[in-house]
């Protein structure tokens, strides 16, 4: 079983170096066969030169350079992780931060549940053992709320789809249509997934705000993103045509 792990890196050149070097270090001591993809998304900084450094040094680097097109305005880390994960060659997708916000302790707890016959599951910080860590406060109660909101609306049962942190089955993105181009990637995912039929688990895991480089969040822009796509699920088709 290979696992590939795909990381949206937007100027993100204070981070980038150890948030791939430490998915190396796990996946060698666990003994996985992997492959790393690091998704350079319109960076203006050195994040794309310290991926080309990365990819020299490490034979399971393999990064993407995503360009300006016309449609790419504002956040664009939902085109950044779908572009990932279709040139991921994995039985497993795990996506995860490039602001090394997300704990690799958590790595093996995803697999273990995927390998328990789950189809998705997310690292969550609102489940029982799970912590939003230093998250700010308002950062958190818009993530937890947005899945709360999902919960009533469409009958999801998992506490945080908002956290793009988790795994899946390479099937399960293969089969699933997805619009978002920015934040509200992962809760659409998670409400496709769900409503497709595919299992849904999680486990507990703890988040860490960024320490270096500057977040891309905007809570206006991901309140208004998150009420719009739970306005347009209830009128679109999950699969892909």
């Amino acid at each position: 079983m290979k696992i590939s792990f795909v990381i949206p890196l937007h100027n993100e050149e204070k981070n980038a170096k150890l948030a791939v070097e430490r998915i190396i270090a796990y996946c060698k001591k666990e003994g996985w066969k992997f492959e790393v993809i690091p998704v350079d998304d319109r960076s203006s900084d050195s994040t794309g030169k310290i991926l080309k450094s990365l990819q020299k040094r490490f034979a399971q680097v393999k990064p993407l350079f995503r360009k300006d097109d016309p449609s790419s305005k504002g956040n664009t880390m939902g085109k950044a992780l779908v572009e990932g994960t279709r040139k991921a060659s994995g039985d497993i997708i795990i996506w995860t931060m490039g602001d090394l916000a997300d704990d690799p302790k958590t790595f093996g707890a995803l697999v273990d549940e995927i390998k328990r016959g789950y189809d998705m599951v997310f690292g969550s910080r609102y489940m029982l053992g799970g912590s939003k860590g230093n998250l700010d406060l308002v950062k958190a109660f818009l993530s937890s709320w947005g899945t709360k909101l999902a919960k009533i609306i469409f009958q999801i049962k998992v506490h945080d789809i908002t956290n793009a942190f988790r795994a899946f089955r390479k099937e399960v993105f293969d089969e699933i249509a997805l619009t978002s181009s920015g934040f509200s990637i992962s809760p659409e995912f998670a409400i496709r997934a769900h409503r497709v039929g595919f299992r849904l688990s999680e486990v507990p895991t703890t988040y860490t705000n960024r320490v270096e480089g500057v977040s891309n969040f905007r809570l206006f822009q991901m309140t208004k993103s998150y009420l719009r796509l739970y306005v347009s699920l209830l009128f679109s088709s999950d699969k892909k045509s």
